[in-house]
């Protein structure tokens, strides 16, 4: 991931010419008392079935699923509220070279061998627009510290998923206000955004609700028929962890907690992630 933070507008001058106009077309536009950055970032994802061992299909399991993406997203921020836009465009399949990078990987570390690879899905243009707002609804003093509520709404669409989504947080530390476009209230599956940290560290705790449309890393290719498990609409996340700044570098831990994503899910989706940002000046 890297990234443009403290811009004054976003604009054909520090943005591509089409992401400007998706920015006048959102309205993400010039305002005297807002703050504008923007964010690009590639991310490679592969998704395999619990046990890699087995070449046959595992009917029960979610499908194999490779994902190359760019993101491209949008912030305008000030101390009270947020509002985001990101494009995500990719491919899965074959294509995304997950087979290979696993291969190479498993190779090095002397892991087991990965088996159903033939049973991945099929190459797919995919993409996915998400619009999201925070706000910053309640702060106090706790002694010689700070407390702040934050809530949030977000909504996205795309043959990679489509949803609808809201949250809470809460955080606790020092230089909350100046941190606030580091927050987010959803647990980020696919991508850790870029963070923007002035001074300042917080404990978070999150909790959200969303309601999955469609995704394509559950119900398989969209246009073809192929493997795939039946989606819960349903879901929540429950995050927790800690952000903390050392001079230019930033550092943010979390633990992530969420709810089964398709019918009849063996293991449960808990794990930890660890986002290290240097912010050039």
């Amino acid at each position: 991931s890297w990234g443009y933070n403290e811009l004054e507008s976003l604009n054909k001058q520090n943005l591509p010419a089409w992401i400007a106009y998706l920015a006048e077309k959102s309205r993400l536009t010039a305002q005297a008392d807002k703050n504008y950055s923007i964010s690009y970032r590639v991310g490679h994802l592969i998704q395999t079935t619990i046990d890699i061992s087995i070449e046959e299909l595992v009917e029960e399991d979610a499908p194999y699923v490779t994902l190359l993406a760019w993101q491209g997203k949008l912030n305008r921020y000030d101390q009270s509220v947020m509002d985001q836009l990101s494009l995500t465009l990719g491919v899965v399949g074959p294509i995304a070279g997950g087979e290979f990078v696993q291969d190479v990987a498993h190779t090095i570390i002397e892991a087991r061998d990965p088996q159903g690879w033939d049973n991945q899905i099929d190459n797919e243009a995919v993409f996915n627009l998400q619009a999201d707002r925070l706000w910053r609804v309640s702060e106090f003093e706790l002694e010689e510290t700070e407390v702040d509520f934050i809530i949030g709404i977000k909504g996205g669409f795309g043959n990679l998923r489509s949803d609808v989504g809201a949250g809470i947080g809460l955080r606790w530390g020092l230089g909350l206000a100046n941190n606030f476009s580091a927050s987010s209230v959803f647990p980020e599956q696919k991508f850790n955004r870029l963070n923007n940290i002035s001074s300042g560290w917080y404990f978070f705790t999150n909790v959200s609700a969303n309601y999955v449309a469609n995704d394509i890393f559950i119900n398989g290719n969209t246009f073809k028929e192929g493997h795939s498990v039946a989606l819960k609409h349903q879901q929540f996340g429950i995050s927790t962890g800690l952000m903390v700044n050392i001079y230019n570098w930033s550092l943010i831990y979390t633990l992530l907690y969420l709810s089964d994503q398709y019918e009849g899910q063996n293991a449960p989706s808990r794990f930890g992630s660890v986002t290290i940002s240097y912010h050039f000046k």
